[in-house]
């Protein structure tokens, strides 16, 4: 069972770690989830992400051979520069998904953690001559989320660098009391957020202790996974391995910012492109109002009439919003926000209202 370098920092805060995940023994909520959740819509949390897969690439052609795999620019990204994307089978199917982070001398790929083997093992199928290396620095690296209305002058009294221009993936270097830190702008709670990344175990608990001393006068609050997953779904946003696998194309989960539609050729390119151009995806995702106060499982089905018309992907009570929601894929005909539909939830059908996405506007 893997552990992050934060573990020990966690259970001096009464962390619950009923939050299994790829292996990894994750903090759920450390008093109560709810609070924790409206402590970033209306503060600052901050959040242990270090059981994220991390490949950092390095090599004089580093940018040149991405470019040629995901689905994204990679060549034109400046150093401090980055973007979301994609690596596709030659189907355009989702293997992996990816925050790109361009530094001067290396390209880091932040992934889920449990799509980071395939995503090494793609890439490095692709490694021919290439000058470029490939290394996999999990382990010796950790990322904390600091996220909430008011996280941007936090860590601005931290850095003493103004990030609230900063925009999403774009990042700048600097110290937080002698600790080198990358601070990446994040939007992934639907407020804003930076991830702020460490070079090391030792500077990941000096780091996070940092945020707790320093934090007290602002109100910053530790959050757990469960928190951290109810917040993405107001702000509908996919998660890989709930939304996104090998069975989704990206349009289907609406993500063309994970898509240059201008560069060459990458794989997976003219099925992406056809259904732009020539055609439409079948399905899309869509959130989900539902009338019950009971969550619908993983691929719980959604029909209209006696016609099954899609699947739900992930379903949490919604604290900001107080009512039951989801994410999941519909046919076409029935993706237009107000369409009435049922979901199966305990072997009955559920009356459910289709939303379109995000349920909260995003900062």
């Amino acid at each position: 069972m893997r552990k992050t370098a934060l573990y020990e920092q966690h259970k001096l805060l009464n962390a619950n770690f009923d939050q299994m995940y790829d292996g990894w023994f994750l903090v759920s909520h450390y008093n109560d989830s709810v609070q924790e959740h409206l402590a970033v819509r209306n503060g600052i949390g901050i959040i242990d992400v270090s059981h994220r897969g991390r490949l950092r690439l390095t090599g004089t052609e580093r940018a040149e051979y991405l470019h040629r795999i995901v689905s994204n620019e990679v060549t034109k990204l400046p150093s401090g520069g980055g973007n979301y994307a994609m690596i596709l089978t030659n189907r355009g199917k989702i293997i992996a998904d990816m925050n790109v982070i361009v530094a001067e001398d290396y390209i880091d790929l932040i992934t889920d953690a449990i799509a980071k083997e395939d995503l090494h093992r793609n890439l490095d199928k692709y490694l021919i001559a290439d000058d470029v290396e490939i290394n996999d620095i999990t382990a010796e690296t950790g990322i904390i989320l600091v996220s909430g209305v008011n996280s941007g002058s936090f860590i601005e009294s931290l850095l003493g660098v103004d990030v609230d221009n900063l925009e999403e993936y774009q990042s700048v270097n600097g110290e937080i009391v002698d600790l080198s830190v990358k601070c990446v702008s994040s939007l992934e709670t639907g407020e804003v957020g930076f991830q702020l990344h460490v070079n090391s175990a030792s500077e990941l608990s000096d780091l996070w202790q940092v945020l707790i001393a320093e934090g007290k006068s602002f109100g910053v609050v530790p959050v757990g996974l469960k928190a951290l997953n109810s917040l993405r779904l107001e702000a509908g946003i996919p998660w890989f391995g709930n939304e996104l696998d090998d069975s989704i194309i990206p349009l289907e989960a609406e993500l063309e910012k994970a898509v240059n539609f201008e560069k060459g050729c990458y794989i997976g390119q003219e099925i992406v492109a056809r259904m732009k151009y020539r055609g439409h995806p079948n399905r899309l995702l869509r959130g989900l109002e539902i009338d019950s106060e009971d969550l619908p499982s993983e691929k719980a089905v959604i029909r209209s009439g006696e016609k099954q018309i899609g699947y739900v992907t992930s379903a949490v009570k919604s604290p900001t919003l107080n009512k039951t929601i989801a994410l999941g894929y519909v046919r076409m005909a029935f993706t237009e926000h107000g369409s009435e539909v049922e979901i199966e939830i305990e072997n009955e059908w559920v009356n459910a209202i289709v939303s379109s996405l995000p349920f909260m506007e995003k900062a």
